[in-house]
């Protein structure tokens, strides 16, 4: 049975009574994790930007050990040929971490590649960078909408923080070598994340920001493997319809044989709260092997199309709308 989805967090993550688990509409101020060892400590701050044209993916990670950057850009009209900037930190010597998601600034910054992303009334995501051989650069605001927070414990003596949200007005402008990107009136994803991660952990994921059939606006995030029930309910599973949050139940992942290419499917474990089919347009992957860190994941990016019916909400269809899934399989 999962917990209520409650309107008013708590300030800080840690109480006097331990750590505040639940799930609640919006952040949590300061989820610091309190005293812990920096290599177990796992920190992410992602984002998705989508318009008519473009589809924007940009992660920050620090795993201890090693810092991450990556981020790629998809013209839609032409997905398979897809824009793309990864580098590595050792010790994450490049990568500032925010305290929080609604505060502060995580940046990475490598001689002349630069990303931060800084909180001040929203979000702004400001780039500056190498893409396959061109210059990117520009800024991008995303508004704050109602969320999904969740603390979870992973173990007892693992706690975890994750701040998703879907849906979110974005506007701004980026430069790709000689040519100007419009991002206004675009919709945008979060996805951040602290947590003293299990040393070996699976996952599955997916996430748009849309419109649906009816146009209204519509996010979506949903996982399985991480933040389960016993019963295979998930704690971050939750439709975002018009800047409002609505909890969704566990729900399976059908993977194909050929998960770049093939049509992936998403349904409710019970009932028919979710029902999607994820057609991939292309895909990001990743094989690192560091020894204490390895990792492996494919995100195709591509089209959903379905419907999902949450609790309290009219049922929105949608075909088309663009966002990514995941499989991930890491031991950090």
């Amino acid at each position: 049975m999962l917990p209520p989805l409650e309107n008013t967090p708590p300030a800080t993550l840690v109480q006097p009574s331990g750590w505040a688990f639940g799930r609640y509409r919006h952040p949590i101020a300061d989820p610091s994790l309190g005293k812990t060892n920096r290599w177990r400590t796992k920190e992410w701050h992602y984002h998705s930007v989508v318009s008519d044209e473009w589809f924007l993916g940009v992660a920050l990670v620090q795993l201890g050990y090693v810092a991450n950057a990556f981020l790629y850009l998809v013209e839609r009209a032409a997905p398979a040929n897809r824009r793309e900037h990864e580098a590595l930190s050792p010790l994450g010597r490049a990568l500032s971490f925010a305290p929080s998601s609604v505060r502060g600034e995580t940046l990475w910054q490598r001689g002349r590649e630069r990303i931060a992303m800084r909180y001040r009334e929203g979000w702004s995501l400001e780039l500056d960078l190498r893409l396959d051989g061109e210059r990117l650069s520009g800024e991008i605001q995303i508004e704050p909408r109602e969320s999904l927070a969740v603390a979870f414990p992973l173990a007892p003596d693992r706690p975890a923080y994750t701040h998703k949200a879907g849906g979110l007005p974005a506007r701004g402008a980026l430069r790709l070598g000689a040519r100007d990107i419009d991002l206004c009136g675009a919709l945008a994803t979060l996805d951040w994340t602290r947590s003293l991660a299990r040393r070996h952990t699976r996952w599955k994921w997916a996430s748009f920001a849309g419109r649906g059939s009816d146009g209204r606006v519509v996010g979506l995030n949903l996982s399985a493997d991480v933040y389960d029930q016993p019963e295979g309910s998930s704690h971050e599973n939750a439709a975002f319809v018009e800047g409002v949050t609505h909890s969704l139940g566990g729900v399976v992942f059908e993977l194909p044989a050929d998960p770049e290419r093939d049509p992936w499917h998403i349904a409710s474990r019970q009932g028919d709260e979710v029902k999607l089919e994820f057609r991939p347009l292309g895909a990001r992957k990743q094989s690192l092997n560091l020894g204490l860190v390895r990792s492996d994941f494919i995100q195709p990016y591509g089209s959903f199309h379905g419907r999902l019916a949450p609790a309290g909400a009219e049922p929105v269809s949608v075909d088309g709308v663009f966002g990514v899934v995941e499989n991930h399989d890491a031991l950090w």
